[in-house]
């Protein structure tokens, strides 16, 4: 059962990764973000994420602790990771909507985690599955998780032409100011603040 499901989570994992490659170097035919709402696209790259984000933790439980790694500190580490990748996560979720998040075209979202990341889902899911693959201390939740951390480093490529393409110049300037995940820019609106004070 639990090899079984490994195998569904990394063919998941893989179909992203050719979704992702055909978005990136095919535009014509991009499949993510969809080319309209409830399109054969948005439930194909809805069904295959769904898959992989519930599947590694799912996994993580099955296989738990079969990397024999045991100590106090992986629960808290990995616990504290969760949690912090979870809220960005749902922060991001939350200032964007579900309706975008799921690909609908709408305004560009420039507040809340936007202005630190243009990318704070992604950011808020890689911590998270690090924080899986810790609590777990599961191989095969460590294969599927790293897979999506890497799916989720790709996955901006796909969508930054998109977002180009609907929202022009603002999102170009908005490109400038704020980093694709964290970097040194993303810092700059806590420093301005803290400077007018």
């Amino acid at each position: 059962m639990t090899s079984v499901l490994f195998s569904i989570i990394l063919t998941a994992d893989l179909l992203l990764l050719l979704v992702l490659g055909i978005s990136i170097f095919f535009p014509r035919s991009r499949i993510w973000p969809p080319p309209k709402k409830d399109s054969w696209q948005q439930w194909v790259s809805l069904v295959i994420f769904t898959i992989v984000l519930f599947g590694v933790p799912l996994i993580g439980i099955l296989d738990f602790q079969s990397l024999g790694i045991v100590h106090w500190s992986q629960f808290l580490v990995g616990g504290l990771l969760f949690g912090l990748g979870l809220g960005i996560d749902l922060w991001g979720t939350k200032t964007l909507s579900t309706q975008q998040s799921l690909g609908e075209k709408g305004e560009i979202i420039t507040g809340g985690p936007y202005r630190y990341t243009r990318n704070p889902q992604y950011v808020g899911f890689i911590i998270l599955y690090i924080g899986i693959i810790l609590l777990t201390s599961s191989f095969m939740a460590l294969v599927t998780g790293v897979f999506a951390i890497i799916l989720f480093f790709i996955t901006p490529f796909s969508e930054e032409p998109w977002c180009r393409q609907q929202y022009g110049k603002p999102y170009e300037d908005y490109c400038k100011m704020v980093p694709r995940f964290v970097g040194l820019r993303s810092f700059k609106p806590a420093l301005y603040k803290r400077q007018e004070l």
